[in-house]
Protein backbone atom coordinates (compact mmCIF):
# COMPACT_ATOMS: atom_id res chain seq x y z
CA UNK A 1 0.00 0.00 0.00
CA UNK A 2 1.26 3.60 -1.17
CA UNK A 3 2.07 5.52 1.68
CA UNK A 4 2.03 9.28 2.00
CA UNK A 5 5.97 10.44 0.18
CA UNK A 6 6.55 13.09 3.00
CA UNK A 7 5.80 10.21 6.10
CA UNK A 8 8.21 8.02 4.13
CA UNK A 9 11.34 9.66 4.09
CA UNK A 10 11.20 11.72 7.01
CA UNK A 11 13.96 9.80 8.25
CA UNK A 12 15.90 8.87 5.55
CA UNK A 13 16.11 11.67 3.72
CA UNK A 14 18.69 13.02 6.59
CA UNK A 15 21.15 10.10 4.70
CA UNK A 16 20.79 11.49 1.25
CA UNK A 17 24.49 13.40 -0.67
CA UNK A 18 24.74 16.46 -2.17
CA UNK A 19 23.45 15.27 -5.42
CA UNK A 20 20.15 13.00 -4.16
CA UNK A 21 19.46 16.36 -1.69
CA UNK A 22 19.32 18.24 -4.96
CA UNK A 23 17.56 15.51 -6.45
CA UNK A 24 15.18 15.36 -3.32
CA UNK A 25 14.42 18.67 -3.91
CA UNK A 26 13.72 19.03 -6.71
CA UNK A 27 11.14 16.23 -6.88
CA UNK A 28 9.35 17.87 -3.99
CA UNK A 29 8.96 20.69 -5.78
CA UNK A 30 8.02 19.23 -9.10
CA UNK A 31 5.89 16.30 -7.65
CA UNK A 32 2.85 16.72 -10.11
CA UNK A 33 5.12 16.13 -13.08
CA UNK A 34 7.31 13.80 -11.49
CA UNK A 35 5.07 11.32 -10.82
CA UNK A 36 3.65 11.08 -14.40
CA UNK A 37 7.32 10.51 -15.22
CA UNK A 38 9.25 7.31 -16.51
CA UNK A 39 12.34 6.32 -14.44
CA UNK A 40 14.58 7.29 -17.97
CA UNK A 41 12.33 10.53 -18.02
CA UNK A 42 13.10 11.51 -14.82
CA UNK A 43 16.83 10.48 -15.39
CA UNK A 44 16.95 12.33 -18.33
CA UNK A 45 15.53 15.87 -16.67
CA UNK A 46 18.41 15.80 -14.43
CA UNK A 47 21.47 14.29 -16.22
CA UNK A 48 21.51 11.64 -14.39
CA UNK A 49 21.58 7.90 -15.32
CA UNK A 50 18.36 5.41 -14.67
CA UNK A 51 20.41 3.58 -12.00
CA UNK A 52 21.58 6.61 -10.03
CA UNK A 53 17.42 7.24 -9.92
CA UNK A 54 16.73 3.75 -9.02
CA UNK A 55 19.42 3.78 -6.23
CA UNK A 56 17.71 6.97 -5.61
CA UNK A 57 14.35 5.43 -4.86
CA UNK A 58 15.85 3.33 -2.63
CA UNK A 59 17.92 5.28 -0.24
CA UNK A 60 14.50 6.93 0.35
CA UNK A 61 13.57 3.47 1.63
CA UNK A 62 10.97 2.39 -0.89
CA UNK A 63 11.63 -0.96 -2.77
CA UNK A 64 12.06 0.08 -6.27
CA UNK A 65 10.59 3.16 -8.73
CA UNK A 66 7.18 2.03 -9.00
CA UNK A 67 6.93 2.43 -5.04
CA UNK A 68 8.52 5.86 -5.15
CA UNK A 69 5.70 6.76 -8.04
CA UNK A 70 2.71 5.50 -6.42
CA UNK A 71 3.87 7.26 -3.22
CA UNK A 72 4.43 10.78 -5.24
CA UNK A 73 0.89 9.76 -6.30
CA UNK A 74 -0.68 9.30 -3.50
CA UNK A 75 0.76 12.65 -1.86
CA UNK A 76 0.12 14.50 -4.85
CA UNK A 77 -3.57 13.66 -4.63
CA UNK A 78 -4.07 14.53 -0.99
CA UNK A 79 -2.09 18.14 -1.61
CA UNK A 80 -4.66 18.58 -4.90
CA UNK A 81 -7.44 18.23 -2.64
CA UNK A 82 -5.72 21.15 0.03
CA UNK A 83 -8.60 24.12 -0.50
CA UNK A 84 -6.57 27.29 -0.86
CA UNK A 85 -7.84 30.91 -0.44
CA UNK A 86 -7.88 32.53 -4.27
CA UNK A 87 -5.77 35.43 -2.88
CA UNK A 88 -2.81 33.25 -3.07
CA UNK A 89 -3.15 32.19 -6.52
CA UNK A 90 -2.73 33.67 -10.11
CA UNK A 91 1.19 34.46 -10.48
CA UNK A 92 3.46 31.72 -10.75
CA UNK A 93 5.79 33.26 -8.08
CA UNK A 94 3.31 33.35 -5.85
CA UNK A 95 2.29 29.45 -6.41
CA UNK A 96 6.17 28.84 -5.82
CA UNK A 97 6.56 30.76 -2.95
CA UNK A 98 3.37 28.62 -1.39
CA UNK A 99 4.69 25.46 -3.01
CA UNK A 100 7.75 26.53 -0.48
CA UNK A 101 5.80 26.67 2.41
CA UNK A 102 3.77 23.73 2.09
CA UNK A 103 7.33 21.48 1.31
CA UNK A 104 8.81 22.76 4.18
CA UNK A 105 5.43 21.65 6.56
CA UNK A 106 5.18 18.53 4.98
CA UNK A 107 8.90 17.43 5.46
CA UNK A 108 8.78 18.35 9.37
CA UNK A 109 10.13 15.08 11.36
CA UNK A 110 7.11 14.91 14.52
CA UNK A 111 9.65 12.95 15.85
CA UNK A 112 12.50 15.68 16.11
CA UNK A 113 9.64 18.00 16.77
CA UNK A 114 8.70 16.31 20.11
CA UNK A 115 12.48 15.80 21.32
CA UNK A 116 12.55 18.76 21.39
CA UNK A 117 9.21 20.08 22.77
CA UNK A 118 10.20 17.67 25.33
CA UNK A 119 13.74 19.39 25.98
CA UNK A 120 11.82 23.09 26.35
CA UNK A 121 9.39 21.09 28.92
CA UNK A 122 12.27 21.21 30.98
CA UNK A 123 13.06 24.84 30.49
CA UNK A 124 16.26 25.10 29.45
CA UNK A 125 17.86 28.94 28.43
CA UNK A 126 17.44 28.99 24.83
CA UNK A 127 20.23 30.87 23.26
CA UNK A 128 18.78 32.24 19.40
CA UNK A 129 21.68 32.82 16.94
CA UNK A 130 20.92 33.95 13.28
CA UNK A 131 22.84 35.84 10.62
CA UNK A 132 22.59 38.67 8.94
CA UNK A 133 19.82 38.03 6.93
CA UNK A 134 17.53 36.37 9.56
CA UNK A 135 18.02 39.07 12.17
CA UNK A 136 14.48 40.06 12.63
CA UNK A 137 13.78 36.24 13.48
CA UNK A 138 15.60 35.83 16.62
CA UNK A 139 14.23 39.06 17.51
CA UNK A 140 10.39 37.56 17.06
CA UNK A 141 11.57 34.48 18.82
CA UNK A 142 12.84 35.77 21.61
CA UNK A 143 10.18 37.32 22.42
CA UNK A 144 7.81 34.52 22.11
CA UNK A 145 10.34 32.32 24.11
CA UNK A 146 10.12 34.94 27.08
CA UNK A 147 6.10 35.28 26.69
CA UNK A 148 5.76 31.62 27.14
CA UNK A 149 7.81 31.37 30.44
CA UNK A 150 11.29 30.41 28.92
CA UNK A 151 14.89 32.45 29.77
CA UNK A 152 16.10 33.46 25.81
CA UNK A 153 18.73 35.34 24.94
CA UNK A 154 19.28 37.17 21.28
CA UNK A 155 22.43 38.46 21.26
CA UNK A 156 22.36 41.43 18.63
CA UNK A 157 25.90 41.67 17.86
CA UNK A 158 28.54 39.97 17.10
CA UNK A 159 30.48 41.26 19.95
CA UNK A 160 27.16 40.12 22.62
CA UNK A 161 27.25 36.95 20.92
CA UNK A 162 30.89 36.37 22.06
CA UNK A 163 30.28 37.10 25.51
CA UNK A 164 28.31 34.11 26.05
CA UNK A 165 30.89 31.86 25.13
CA UNK A 166 31.27 30.94 28.35
CA UNK A 167 27.46 31.37 29.57
CA UNK A 168 26.27 28.40 27.64
CA UNK A 169 26.14 25.07 29.43
CA UNK A 170 25.17 21.54 27.96
CA UNK A 171 21.94 21.69 29.33
CA UNK A 172 20.62 24.77 27.27
CA UNK A 173 19.43 24.76 24.10
CA UNK A 174 21.04 26.78 21.12
CA UNK A 175 18.36 27.56 18.56
CA UNK A 176 20.37 28.73 15.08
CA UNK A 177 18.60 30.37 11.77
CA UNK A 178 20.91 30.33 8.62
CA UNK A 179 19.19 29.18 5.67
CA UNK A 180 22.98 28.29 3.91
CA UNK A 181 23.94 26.98 7.41
CA UNK A 182 27.39 28.12 6.09
CA UNK A 183 27.74 31.21 8.31
CA UNK A 184 31.32 31.85 9.28
CA UNK A 185 30.87 33.97 12.49
CA UNK A 186 27.84 31.36 13.44
CA UNK A 187 29.99 28.24 13.09
CA UNK A 188 33.17 29.42 14.39
CA UNK A 189 31.20 30.80 18.03
CA UNK A 190 29.17 27.13 18.25
CA UNK A 191 32.37 25.12 17.71
CA UNK A 192 33.98 27.49 20.21
CA UNK A 193 30.91 26.62 22.74
CA UNK A 194 31.06 23.14 21.96
CA UNK A 195 35.31 22.90 23.13
CA UNK A 196 34.20 22.96 26.49
CA UNK A 197 29.82 22.24 26.54
CA UNK A 198 27.10 20.25 24.71
CA UNK A 199 24.33 22.26 24.69
CA UNK A 200 21.66 21.13 22.03
CA UNK A 201 21.87 22.76 19.13
CA UNK A 202 18.67 22.78 16.96
CA UNK A 203 19.31 24.60 13.47
CA UNK A 204 17.19 25.55 10.80
CA UNK A 205 18.24 25.44 7.20
CA UNK A 206 17.98 24.90 3.14
CA UNK A 207 17.81 21.24 2.49
CA UNK A 208 21.59 20.76 1.25
CA UNK A 209 24.50 19.71 3.33
CA UNK A 210 25.94 22.24 5.49
CA UNK A 211 28.31 22.76 8.31
CA UNK A 212 25.72 23.70 10.75
CA UNK A 213 23.54 20.76 10.14
CA UNK A 214 26.31 18.46 10.76
CA UNK A 215 26.99 20.49 14.29
CA UNK A 216 23.41 19.66 14.78
CA UNK A 217 21.57 17.28 17.09
CA UNK A 218 18.29 18.34 15.38
CA UNK A 219 17.54 19.93 11.52
CA UNK A 220 14.65 21.14 10.20
CA UNK A 221 14.92 21.74 6.39
CA UNK A 222 13.13 25.38 4.75
CA UNK A 223 12.59 25.47 1.62
CA UNK A 224 12.78 28.80 -0.88
CA UNK A 225 13.76 30.30 -4.16
CA UNK A 226 16.98 31.98 -3.42
CA UNK A 227 17.50 35.65 -4.88
CA UNK A 228 19.96 37.18 -4.97
CA UNK A 229 19.96 40.94 -6.50
CA UNK A 230 23.52 42.30 -6.91
CA UNK A 231 25.12 41.98 -3.35
CA UNK A 232 21.19 41.99 -1.98
CA UNK A 233 20.26 38.42 -0.78
CA UNK A 234 16.19 38.88 -1.34
CA UNK A 235 15.82 35.06 -0.81
CA UNK A 236 12.33 34.36 2.09
CA UNK A 237 12.70 33.54 5.17
CA UNK A 238 9.20 32.78 5.44
CA UNK A 239 9.91 29.18 5.79
CA UNK A 240 12.98 29.10 8.29
CA UNK A 241 10.28 30.83 10.90
CA UNK A 242 7.38 28.91 10.17
CA UNK A 243 9.08 25.82 11.56
CA UNK A 244 10.18 27.72 14.81
CA UNK A 245 6.56 28.67 14.70
CA UNK A 246 5.31 25.36 14.41
CA UNK A 247 7.76 23.82 17.25
CA UNK A 248 6.18 26.39 19.74
CA UNK A 249 2.85 25.48 18.68
CA UNK A 250 3.21 22.19 20.00
CA UNK A 251 5.04 23.31 22.83
CA UNK A 252 2.16 25.57 23.94
CA UNK A 253 -0.33 22.53 23.27
CA UNK A 254 1.83 20.12 25.61
CA UNK A 255 1.32 23.24 28.28
CA UNK A 256 -2.14 23.52 27.52
CA UNK A 257 -2.72 19.59 27.77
Amino acid sequence: MAVDFFKATQETMRELNKTERMLFEYVVKNMDSVKNMSIRELAESQFLSTATIFRFAQRLGFSGYSDFINSLMVTAHTATNTVLPDVVLGRNYREEHLKNIIETVRVISQNKVDEVVKLLQSKPNVYILTDDSTHTIGQYCERLFIGLGLHAYFPETAYQMQNLVNRIRSKDMVLAFSYTGQDAVMIDFIERVFLKEKPYLLSITRAENNPLESLSDANFYAFADEIQIGDMDLTSNIALLLVAEMIIYEYIATMKS
